[in-house]
């Protein structure tokens, strides 16, 4: 009895393993949909290489635009003025002069520049008998046979609404505000007693300065001439060199030293050259 189910459980056994090994041989054989497709891919023929990408365009060139100027000038440089602070004569006057400046524009908008100035000049003072109330002859120190003179400097800021004339030309108005200072220089009185000395003095004021304009491009976009005219209120009391001074004579005493005129304003015409940035 156990000797029969033995051979039966054998028996059993042997037809499993014959099955799964049957069934593992099906699956490792290609089917014909399989072999069929493997082919095909054989036979097909091999792409190109992709082509390399184009060059990158140039980049686009930006307009070329007004944007900064900078140049120097030539000034003719007028000082108005003859009378003190309380509207008295006082005999002395500054004479015009040729003076330097220097300027620099910013093109804000395309109808609106903003621009800064400087300009200096040395005046010769005209000195009427008895001016600054003395009775001698007043020559500048040291230079014993040169006039006295007044160093002046102007600097400040504008607004110039702006009308192009042409591609080459415009023209424009202004209004800003500014400094002006005034330095009077060293002075020697002669008189028979004998020579004394009048001390520096100086000045400042505000100034309202209103122009007109034009410019042309010698050199189109490089290089511009312009002239420009331009007059300024004075606003202040100035300083001490417009109120009475003091000094002391050959003989030690004190003496008043009448004030130098109280500048009321201005009219300077500038030609310059202008490099354009």
């Amino acid at each position: 009895m156990r000797t029969a189910r033995a051979l039966v459980g054998r028996g059993l056994a042997a037809g499993a393993l014959a099955l799964a090994s049957a069934a593992t041989a099906r699956a490792e054989e290609p089917t014909d949909a399989e072999s069929g497709q493997d082919a095909a891919g054989s036979a097909e023929p091999s792409r190109p290489p992709r082509p390399p990408l184009p060059p990158a365009p140039p980049p686009p060139r930006l307009p070329w635009g007004r944007h900064i100027e900078v140049g120097a000038d030539v000034a003719l440089v007028n000082r108005l003025g003859g009378r003190d602070i309380d509207g008295n004569p006082t005999r002395v006057r500054l004479k015009p002069a040729i003076g330097l400046g220097l300027h620099a524009r910013w093109e804000i908008l395309d109808h609106l520049r903003f621009s800064a100035f400087f300009v200096h000049a040395e005046h010769e003072l005209a000195l009427a008998p008895g001016a600054l109330a003395q009775p001698g002859s007043i020559t500048a120190e040291p230079r014993e046979d040169g006039a006295p003179s007044v160093r002046t400097i102007a600097l400040g800021a504008r607004f110039a609404p702006t009308l192009p004339l042409s591609e080459r030309a415009r023209s424009w108005v202004s209004v800003g505000i500014g400094y002006d200072r005034f330095y009077v220089g060293r002075m020697r009185v002669s008189e028979p007693a004998g020579d004394f000395t009048i001390r520096e003095r100086g000045a400042s004021y505000v100034e309202i300065p209103l122009g007109v304009g034009m410019s042309f491009d010698l050199v189109r976009d490089w290089l511009t001439i312009e002239l420009e005219t331009t007059g300024a209120f004075l606003l202040g009391r100035g300083g001490d060199a417009t109120r009475e001074g003091q000094a002391i004579d050959a003989q030690g005493r004190r003496r008043a030293v009448g004030p130098l005129p109280q500048t009321r304003g201005s009219f300077i015409q500038t030609l310059g050259l202008s490099l354009v940035l």
